[in-house]
């Protein structure tokens, strides 16, 4: 793994420890399910996320922090 993705990893958990991921997914009027499928996962998945049972490895990390970009992105008039 590069070093370039295990600072996106340290960026997307961090971005869940403190809550911004969720604040993200609500604040752009998406559901649990909405981000499990775009992350290819289970909805149960994202749930643990949000809530900090578990924590994103590997390629959906990966994935899931390319959303989250795309949310603050989004959330600060990128699109």
């Amino acid at each position: 793994m590069s070093q370039t993705h295990v600072l996106r990893l340290a960026q997307v958990r961090a971005a869940l420890n403190s809550g911004e991921a969720r604040r993200l997914r609500v604040a752009a009027q998406l559901s649990i399910s909405e981000v499990a499928r775009a992350c290819d996962v289970d909805q149960s998945t994202v749930w643990r996320w949000e809530r900090g049972v578990r924590s994103p490895r590997g390629e959906v990390a990966l994935r899931y922090a390319q959303l989250i970009d795309l949310l603050r992105a989004h959330q600060g008039g990128g699109t």
